[in-house]
């Protein structure tokens, strides 16, 4: 299953899984104001999350209930793997440390990254797979894990 959903899909997903399962007034309760958006905007936006299998629908009474069909947490887990599956797998590395820099973490969070980089199996080998995806290797392969061998080495 893709996760191909806009940003304002996604602040829609956000208040259903706070929610859990909601009414389209439940939803605009949450996000209409501080998004400047109508009942109609909402609506619509249910819609195409409906139509992308993202959220099912049950009827109570005259209104529509909302409840994802993933949980955030594994629509995540699915974003990220469609990132990584968008970038040749010798940068993996690249994206995994930018987004840890970029993160903010406590020290719990790190306790549980680093459990689970000691727990992951290491790879004998990462092979190119530009080739395979986008019909052309254009990339640098070694951009940031070089310039972090060149820091570690000062």
């Amino acid at each position: 299953m893709k996760v191909n959903i806009s940003d304002s899909e996604m602040i829609v997903m956000r208040a259903i899984w706070t929610l859990e399962q909601a009414s389209v007034d439940q939803i605009a309760c949450q996000i209409a104001a501080s998004n400047d958006w109508s009942v109609a905007t909402i609506k619509t936006l249910l819609g195409r999350l409906v139509k992308k299998e993202m959220l099912a629908t049950t009827k109570s009474g005259r209104k529509f209930i909302y409840t994802p069909t993933l949980s955030e947490c594994q629509a995540v887990g699915l974003m990220g793997q469609e990132l990584l599956d968008k970038v040749c797998a010798k940068k993996h590395v690249d994206v995994l440390v930018k987004l840890i820099d970029d993160a903010k973490l406590t020290a719990e969070n790190l306790q549980l990254i680093s459990k689970a980089l000691a727990a992951k199996t290491p790879a004998c080998h990462v092979a190119c797979d530009c080739l395979e995806k986008f019909s052309e290797c254009a990339c640098n392969h070694n951009h940031i894990t070089e310039d972090m061998r060149i820091k570690e080495s000062v």
